[in-house]
């Protein structure tokens, strides 16, 4: 039987292709609607002139440079304090929205993708509970329609948790988070422990996918996505009934921990997309290369490629590594193809680690 080691190696990264097609969409991906790499300096006052709302924390959500994946550009890294609950957030409006603000906002946008790559430090301990939203924004004072939660579930896992301000195809919340008139229409929870310490120091591709339910028809769609891989699903939702004076509108990054962090630990955001299309993982630069997570007492390991994210179709393993990082042979990989990665590492005695599950989805250039 394979030995476990204390530690679990990951992918913490596979290099990002030039600024010209890193961490964002593909050009042929035109249903961008708003795209930040954070790769250019971005003080508070940047940040609030371009984005509807942000809140620094009293600087404990900030742009830091160099923090990027695989170290290219910047990124925002929140850090919590022990007992800190408020850690934070950016807000993103657009389309037709009550404030007349933001981008596209001759639009109404029934459909929206958003993506985001979160990164948790090494040795991080705890479920965070709030990461992300979409919603609509119904009224100058804050009310809501539909809100696609995103958040911590049971464990250390993500989930899909739906809610709805409209009932009987009327707007019934009047603020912000109305408890008192909103609709729960039922939670699903992911797989992949990401606030776990053995998933901890990689970048995670988080995307979600909300539609708007076909007036007076339960069809309103909610979908996570963990490293590419569906991992909750809801296709029978009534998001608005027959209520349509607004689509999706907002996207907000949160930090927000309901019982308070459980020690001062810091998280990083990086490539946050909203879009109207499907958007993916991250385009690699040429060669490819991936760079492993800190293990100690790891002495050696070894990596295999996947073009399908269960591993049916295997075609690249890397010979016994070394050091932190390796170059992925691309001889059998097809330009503009997605593929997985997995690892496997020896300890010390000799024995090797079970295979790790398929993450680190990266595209290749098309």
């Amino acid at each position: 039987m394979a030995s476990q080691p204390a530690a679990a190696v990951r992918v913490a990264f596979v290099s990002p292709a030039p600024a010209s097609q890193t961490k964002l969409p593909q050009p042929q991906n035109n249903g961008v609607l708003f795209a930040e790499d954070f790769d250019k300096r971005a003080s508070a006052a940047d940040l609030r002139a371009r984005y509807f709302e942000y809140d620094d924390a009293r600087g404990g959500f900030v742009w830091e440079a160099g923090a990027g994946i695989g170290g290219q550009g910047g990124a925002m890294r929140c850090t919590f304090d022990r007992g800190q609950v408020t850690a934070g957030n950016l807000k993103v409006v657009f389309g037709r929205n009550p404030f007349g603000k933001g981008i596209h906002q001759k639009e109404t946008f029934r459909e929206i993708y958003w993506r985001v790559y979160v990164k948790h430090e090494a040795g991080w301990q705890g479920n965070p509970a709030k990461l992300a939203r979409a919603t609509t924004m119904a009224g100058r004072d804050w009310s809501q329609g539909l809100i696609a939660h995103v958040w911590g579930g049971k464990g250390d896992v993500l989930c899909i948790d739906p809610a709805t301000g409209i009932t009987d195809s009327r707007k019934v919340t009047t603020r912000y988070n109305d408890f008192a008139h909103l609709r729960w229409l039922g939670v699903q929870h992911g797989r992949t422990p990401i606030f776990s310490p053995g998933e901890s120091g990689r970048w995670v591709c988080v995307e979600s996918h909300v539609r708007v339910n076909t007036p007076g028809v339960k069809d309103g769609v909610f979908e996570l996505f963990i490293d590419g891989q569906r991992e909750a699903r809801r296709t029978d939702l009534d998001w608005h009934g027959a209520w349509d004076e607004y689509g999706i509108n907002a996207v907000f990054l949160e930090n927000y921990w309901n019982s308070g962090s459980v020690k001062r630990q810091s998280r990083w955001f990086d490539a946050f997309v909203v879009s109207a299309r499907p958007v993916g993982p991250l385009v690699a630069k040429l060669p490819v290369r991936l760079t492993r997570t800190a293990v100690s007492g790891l002495t050696a390991w070894e990596a295999q490629a996947a073009a399908d994210p269960a591993g049916r179709a295997i075609v690249w393993s890397s010979p016994l590594i070394g050091g932190e990082r390796v170059s992925i042979i691309i001889g059998r990989l097809t330009p503009g193809g997605t593929y997985w990665l997995r690892l496997r590492q020896r300890d010390s005695s000799g024995g090797w680690s079970q295979w790790t599950p398929w993450h680190a989805p990266f595209r290749l250039p098309g």
